[in-house]
């Protein structure tokens, strides 16, 4: 809500949340709290983590919204303090419940697609897929607004732009260890199903993935992929 350090980003128009609004979960004397190099350029942290509202005090706030109509004949209607105290642009039919309010958890995410989409945007990048890394020209560009990192920034050349290659992106032969590596790769009977049938040693990608297989890298594949 209103306590949180989200920003838009320069470059992409795209709202940042963990960029350094995770710094205030840290103990006060982490070293991290005053990086003012890798996190955010010239900034210490020294707030602490807000208190959380409780399911009552929201049902307060939200209950002053009963008014505001919404369909698809009405255009998208902004609460007073829109964008500053918090960005509701509805009042969930779900808080007609009389007991969502005393509920501790109140909605859920969907583990499945996180996953998914998570893995993917991790793969991805450090294979450096085109047009599907993140690590990408406007990515470059918010880097030079808002951190230290000189050895990545956009090398300028004339009429062409360089993206300086970073240490996280694998090259093809990395990359063919890497499938190499899950082509051979066998779990014990029960664990996983067989992560062979998802590779393409010929095309340099994997396909066919279920919600499971996602499950599996980003549990035991990815972690232990970047412990080595």
């Amino acid at each position: 809500m209103k306590n949180n350090k989200a920003f838009t980003l320069t470059n992409g128009s795209k709202a940042l949340f963990f960029f350094y609004c995770h710094s205030c979960f840290l103990p006060m004397d982490h070293k991290s709290r005053k990086n003012r190099k890798d996190v955010f350029v010239s900034r210490v942290e020294r707030d602490v983590v807000s208190p959380l509202p409780s399911g009552e005090e929201l049902y307060d706030l939200k209950s002053e919204y009963n008014d505001i109509v919404f369909g698809f004949q009405f255009s998208k209607q902004k609460f007073l303090g829109f964008g500053l105290t918090y960005n509701w642009v509805k009042r969930s039919i779900f808080w007609e419940l009389s007991y969502l309010k005393t509920n501790i958890l109140r909605h859920n995410l969907d583990l499945m697609h996180i996953e998914k989409n998570v893995f993917e945007n991790i793969f991805n990048t450090f294979i450096d897929m085109k047009g599907k890394t993140k690590d990408n020209i406007k990515a470059r560009m918010n880097i030079y607004v808002f951190c230290q990192s000189k050895n990545i920034e956009l090398v300028y050349d004339g009429s062409w732009v360089i993206k300086p290659k970073v240490n996280f992106a694998l090259d093809k032969n990395a990359q063919l260890f890497v499938y190499q590596w899950l082509k051979s790769l066998h779990f014990s009977d029960g664990h996983a199903l067989d992560m062979s049938r998802l590779v393409n040693l010929e095309g340099y990608k994997l396909y066919r993935m279920k919600s499971y297989d996602y499950h599996m890298f980003m549990q035991t594949l990815i972690p232990l992929d970047y412990q080595n």
